[in-house]
């Protein structure tokens, strides 16, 4: 018996494989804007949340250390973009503020004073508590934001977190830099807007008197 001879496959045409090609590239072009788009979002949106953690971080050291002179809360500091928060109470055993540079501090936390003391250039002290540096501590670490991220201007540079969890606007002297917060349109809330220069993306962050933060769309 004799079999008959298997014809061998012809394989893929050109045009057919032309076609898979033109079929990839518009999938490519298509879904390449999206992921890149995706990340540009991420990107604002994760700077957005850091300072929220910082915001409520900060708020619950004033708590936890039933502070009585506040602690602060200061954009733009201690560089353009940035941001990092420094407790105004003295080293319990001193009575000094980081080597004395609060002499001017306005006294217990008081949220009706809108100009709210000298900050350091800068307060480095991270230690819990550092006696030797003549503070009681915390101070935060510096945080700067993604790059080309940036505050978008305001009228106010600082947050000022009370003992009871509350927390105002307020401007802090020294080597602090321009406002990043503003009123809100309720008239209660300070809002602050982060801004991507290139995209020009932005988040806004509001705080509310009671120290409640919310990152809005």
């Amino acid at each position: 018996m004799t079999s008959k001879a298997t014809r061998p496959s012809a394989g893929f045409s050109l045009v057919e494989i032309l076609v898979v090609i033109t079929i990839i590239i518009i999938i490519a072009a298509a879904t390449i804007p999206m992921g890149l788009n995706y990340v540009k979002h991420y990107k604002i949106t994760g700077a957005a949340q850091g300072i929220a953690a910082e915001v409520q971080r900060a708020r619950a050291q004033a708590v936890k250390r039933n502070t009585s002179k506040g602690i602060l809360l200061n954009f733009n500091y201690p560089l353009a973009a940035e941001y990092q928060f420094t407790s105004l109470d003295p080293d319990p055993m001193t009575g000094n503020w980081d080597g004395n540079v609060y002499p001017a501090n306005p006294g217990n936390c008081n949220q009706s004073s809108i100009i709210y003391g000298t900050v350091p250039d800068p307060p480095n002290n991270v230690d819990d508590p550092d006696l030797s540096a003549g503070v009681q501590s915390p101070h935060g670490l510096p945080t700067a934001l993604p790059q080309d991220i940036q505050f978008d201007d305001g009228v106010r540079n600082a947050l000022l977190f009370c003992a009871d969890g509350s927390v105002a606007a307020v401007n802090a002297t020294g080597s602090v830099g321009d406002g990043a917060l503003t009123l809100a349109e309720n008239g209660v809330d300070w809002i602050m807007t982060i801004r991507d220069q290139v995209t020009q993306l932005t988040r806004v962050i509001r705080i509310t008197p009671n120290g409640r933060v919310l990152v809005e769309p």
